[in-house]
């Protein structure tokens, strides 16, 4: 998979639900952790902060708080802070937000876990982007502060050897039913 193009890559990539035991190196962690780094952010707040779960304790603390960890040797926790993400005043749109206005913290950690998504995928080993949690469960078993908002978690492993895509994984729908051109 190393130095295949972005649309072979995306076609590669597919949610791991089964991992090996074996170990993820750490200097390809650090190359993920970088690609984080170097996603765009709004205003680049880089109001990301993520955790790495990759003790023994610390994986077994977030398995048992969900099962949405799916065994993996690692998991990143992505989060925001509030206090650091970049808030446009101006739009009033989004009134469910606090204050009224639109707050880009979740949009931007989700940007960056793309990225460290698809670094992960390049690199030879699988991920899965998991949001079908109890974060309040998380945010309780990690004691995080209460500026800190918890978007997903980014498992990451080397996929067993009978790991294999979702049967939807393939499934997209063409361009003409998701793009208007104007």
């Amino acid at each position: 998979m190393i130095g295949m193009d972005f649309l072979e890559l995306s076609k590669e990539r597919y949610s791991v639900r089964k991992f090996s035991d074996k170990k993820v190196e750490d200097e390809k962690l650090e190359k993920i952790l970088q690609a984080g780094r170097l996603a765009p952010t709004a205003k680049n707040s880089q109001s990301q902060r993520i955790f790495v779960l990759k003790s023994p304790e610390a994986v077994a603390k977030i398995r048992a708080a969900t099962q949405m960890a799916f065994n993996a040797p690692v998991v990143l926790m992505v989060c925001y802070d509030e206090n650091e993400s970049y808030k446009n005043v101006n739009d009033t749109a989004y009134t469910y937000y606090p204050g009224g206005h639109y707050d880009g913290g979740e949009v931007d950690a989700s940007i960056v876990t793309s990225a460290m998504m698809f670094q992960a995928t390049e690199l030879g080993l699988g991920t899965l982007w998991a949001r079908g949690f109890d974060a309040a469960k998380i945010i309780e078993a990690f004691a995080l502060p209460k500026n800190l908002h918890l978007v997903c978690l980014l498992d990451i492993g080397y996929p067993a050897a009978d790991a294999e895509p979702s049967p939807r994984h393939s499934d997209r729908k063409p361009l003409s039913e998701t793009v208007k051109w104007i």
